[in-house]
């Protein structure tokens, strides 16, 4: 297996795209996580602010062996790296005043945790901006702030279901679906990163912080609903769930073969048409009921009868070959271990080994979604252990050790 090994920080560190810029993490959950990483693996120093018993993702599935643990989590072991931990009490003066100095000091902070929250402790970005005009502060809500659901609490199927794309996901007779793998809370770390570049670059223009807050209802609104927008707006039309067939031209669906199911899809009609040569050019090609594919879904069950069967008798791989060769651009759909072990993700060296205290093995991580060629991607340092970095950070914000002494005593780190 070919897979991409961890960069040296010293390496990385000379050409990342964000050195210099520093970030506090806060708030727990993915989509803050994600953020941090976004930004972290691009050269950015961030600060995780964990409590005491650590971030929700370190307990959160999957875990290797099925073992639990908080430095197991296959979730943690992801987000978490190129980030160092801090375990801060924010319900103790104490901990909210390194909190309050650690955000000014870093400059950009990206939190999840609840605007009600963050005003009953004296952290919200008015109160840390006091003092600190050039504060930048990236909240992620999943209803966004300043409306009637301002306070409401709710995770990425809640998200999924307000933001009206689970209207298009599922079986048309069945109940409605969410968006898979917490892609809403991923979304949201997505944006929350977006926006704190460019709250930065702006600061560097103007010199004056801000408060950038998502609603991750909205980016799901816009980014993955929004298709369904225009159609309503211009002609009162709002298609609702396809299941595997696709209201529109045919053939738009997933259809099944003998190891597993494909997406057939093509307006092309040289496609098409090259497609029923592969099946011996059919009599069943001319019937009339196909002669106009953008009607011609209203047929699908009888339609699908003609053709599904040869699609049936043969395997993802034969068939990717048989359409690659005559450019069909039908698509296997592939299942989780199948992208594990893409021969294209191989080649694009996607994978990072990186060594971790808690295994035997090097673990094996999803490694850069992009390519910079000057500027690379890179892992520096492993998902750090819970509260790994305490004295350390502690440490640049004039902590010495007899005062980290009595704020470990005193239960605040």
């Amino acid at each position: 297996m070919t897979t991409q090994p961890a960069f040296e920080p010293d390496a990385a560190a000379q050409t990342a795209a964000l050195s210099g810029m520093t970030v506090l993490e806060d708030g727990g959950g993915i989509a803050a996580a994600y953020a941090g990483k976004l930004l972290a693996d691009l050269g950015a120093e961030v600060i995780k602010v964990e409590r005491l018993g650590g971030d929700e993702v370190r307990r959160k599935p999957p875990f290797p062996s099925d073992a639990p643990g908080p430095e197991r989590s296959g979730l943690h072991l992801f987000l978490d790296t190129n980030k160092r931990s801090l375990t801060l009490d924010l319900e103790s003066a104490a901990g909210r005043r390194i909190f309050a100095d650690l955000a000014r000091q870093c400059g950009t902070l990206i939190t999840s945790r609840q605007i009600a929250e963050q005003r009953e402790l004296g952290l919200d970005w008015e109160t840390l901006s006091a003092d600190a005009p050039e504060l930048n502060q990236v909240t992620i809500t999943v209803f966004g702030i300043g409306t009637q659901r301002e306070g409401w609490r709710s995770e990425s199927l809640i998200a999924s279901l307000a933001s009206g794309i689970s209207y298009r996901i599922g079986d048309p007779d069945r109940e409605p679906l969410g968006l898979p793998y917490d892609a809403p809370q991923y979304q949201g770390g997505i944006h929350a990163a977006i926006a704190a570049l460019l709250a930065r670059r702006a600061t560097r223009v103007s010199g004056v912080g801000q408060h950038a807050w998502l609603s991750i209802v909205d980016i799901i609104s816009n980014v993955m609903a929004g298709a369904g927008v225009a159609p309503f707006v211009f002609t009162g039309q709002s298609r609702g769930r396809a299941g595997t067939h696709m209201n529109a031209f045919y053939p738009w669906q997933v259809t099944p073969v003998k190891d597993g199911y494909y997406e057939v899809i093509t307006m092309v009609d040289r496609q098409w048409n090259r497609f029923m040569e592969l099946m011996g050019d059919p009599d069943w090609q001319h019937d009339e009921r196909l002669q106009n594919r953008w009607l011609a879904f209203q047929h699908a069950d009888e339609i699908d009868a003609f053709w599904h069967p040869w699609m049936a008798e043969r395997r993802k791989a034969e068939l990717m070959e048989l359409f690659g060769e005559n450019h069909i651009s039908f698509q296997p759909v592939h299942t989780i271990g199948e992208v594990a072990e893409s021969e294209h993700l191989k080649a694009r060296q996607f994978w990072a080994e990186v060594e971790h205290p808690e295994f035997e093995e090097p673990i094996r991580l999803p490694g850069a979604p992009y390519k910079l060629s000057e500027s690379p991607w890179a892992i520096r340092r492993r998902a750090p252990l819970l509260g790994e970095h305490t004295a350390e950070v502690l440490s640049e914000v004039g902590v010495g050790g007899s005062e980290l002494a009595r704020l470990r005593r005193s239960g605040v780190v």
